[in-house]
This record gives C-alpha cells, structure tokens and sequence, in this order.
C-alpha cells in the first residue's frame, strides 16, 4: 500500500510580498545596528580621548623652537613625521624635533573570569592593608585613606640639561597622591637608540624621606601619602646618542 506524501503548499504572490519585505526590514536593521555600533564605539573613544588625551596621543614631541606637541604619529619616514593631534594632522620635518617622549599611561588590568563560572564567581578579597599612621591625626583623614593604595605621579615635566662634559641630566619631582607609604620609589627610562628600534633602559631612586623596616634594611626612596621626591638621572656621554625615551614609574608597597 503506497503512502501519500505531502509537500508544502507555494506561498501566494501576496504572503511572497510579505515574506521579501519582512526580509528587506530584517536587514535594513541590521545595518543599522550595525552602524549605531560603530557611533558607539567612536563616541566611547572621543570620550577617552578628552578625558585623558595621553591614552590615545601619547607621543611628546619636543621641538627645537621651545613648543611640545602630543599626538599620534602615524606615517614617518627619514625626513618627516605625520602626527595625528587633537586640532588635526601635522607634519613635522626631522630636523626640527629634539627628543620624541613616549608617556605610557597604565591602566588596570582586569582578573579574566571563565565564561562558564562568571554568574557564580566571588573575587578572593584583597589583602588588608596597614592603617598609615602617618596621614592625619583626624579620624576621617585615617578613613579615607584606608581606601587608597600608594599612587606615585610625575610632577609637571621630566627637565633635560647638558653638562660641560657632554653627560645628560634627567630631573624631575614624583609625589605620592595615594593614601599609603609607597617603598623603594624608582623611575625606569627606555632610550631609544636609533629609528631601528634598539633600546636601553636606565633607572634611577627618588630622594624621598628615611624609613627603616623591621627586617633592618633603610631606604631613603620611601614617600608618604602627599610627600613630594626628587630624582636626577645621569646619562653619561659615552652612552651615545638617542632618539626618545619612555619612563614608568614603579615602587613597593609594605606593610
């Protein structure tokens, strides 16, 4: 005994209308959400740049006539430098720049939680840090800075002078705007060598205030919240000459 088979009935001219416009609508929306995306995604970036331009034009290029400009260098070649600024596009010939300065901005790293966990994951709780009896004899002051760790900042700009020997001398002050002691306060300079890439990294302790652990060891590159510290870098002339330079600026935290 045969089986019917059935198969499904041609949609009518009218519900094939329908169809092909609902299609079209499907995909006219997805472009637009597409393109609303993309308007985010540059808003957010605006939005960043204003708040903090150094996190997109992080390039200090210090010109021979006195002026800085920050920017983005984004074409150069042996005679010139295209900079993207926040007032537009600059071209800079070589020979007009003295030093090219990369301020390199550290933001916080998120901890990566696996996707399969995320809803049921604690983070561990942090370490408890010391109640820094040095900040102030007012209960709200020792408050507030409970809540903050040591945050070590440059001061205004990173001086440069030339001795009679020929040795360069980097200088600057670093404060700590945080709410602890912050031990063993160091600035770290990459040099850039040549346009081939080839680095060197020098480092230098501030001069802060004296401060003895319990294990015996003294410091003297240690900074209270709000204290201010100097630092000099000698660059001796038999280092050789050197394109640009980068520093961080790092330190320990102990209880």
């Amino acid at each position: 005994m045969e089986s019917a088979v059935s198969f499904p009935s041609q949609p009518t001219p009218a519900e094939g209308y329908i169809l092909n416009e609902l299609s079209f609508e499907a995909k006219k929306m997805t472009a637009e959400i597409k393109h609303l995306n993309t308007e985010l995604n540059d808003l957010k970036s605006l939005s960043k740049m204003w708040i903090n331009p150094l996190a997109i034009y992080s390039k200090e290029i210090i010109l021979k006539n006195g002026s800085t400009v920050f920017g983005k260098i984004i074409y150069q070649d042996e005679k010139t430098l295209k900079v993207e600024t926040l007032i537009g596009y600059l071209i800079i010939n070589r020979r007009d720049i003295v030093r090219v300065v990369d301020n390199i901005v550290m933001e916080e790293q998120q901890e990566y939680v696996p996707e399969q966990i995320r809803d049921s994951y604690t983070p561990p709780p942090m370490p408890k840090l010391a109640e820094p009896r040095y900040v102030s004899s007012s209960p709200e002051a020792r408050k507030a800075g409970k809540k903050y760790s040591a945050n070590c900042v440059l001061m205004g700009n990173i001086s440069e002078k030339k001795d009679t020997q020929g040795n360069v001398i980097f200088s600057g002050q670093i404060k700590n705007i945080g709410g602890r002691r912050a031990d063993f306060v160091k600035v770290d300079f990459v040099f850039r060598r040549n346009w081939s890439g080839e680095t060197k990294t020098l480092t230098t302790f501030i001069v802060g205030i004296y401060h003895t652990f319990e294990s015996g060891i003294t410091t003297d590159a240690t900074l209270l919240p709000g204290a201010v510290g100097t630092f000099e870098l000698y660059v001796p002339h038999s280092f050789g000459s050197f394109i640009g330079y980068s520093y961080v600026i790092d330190w320990m935290e102990y209880e």
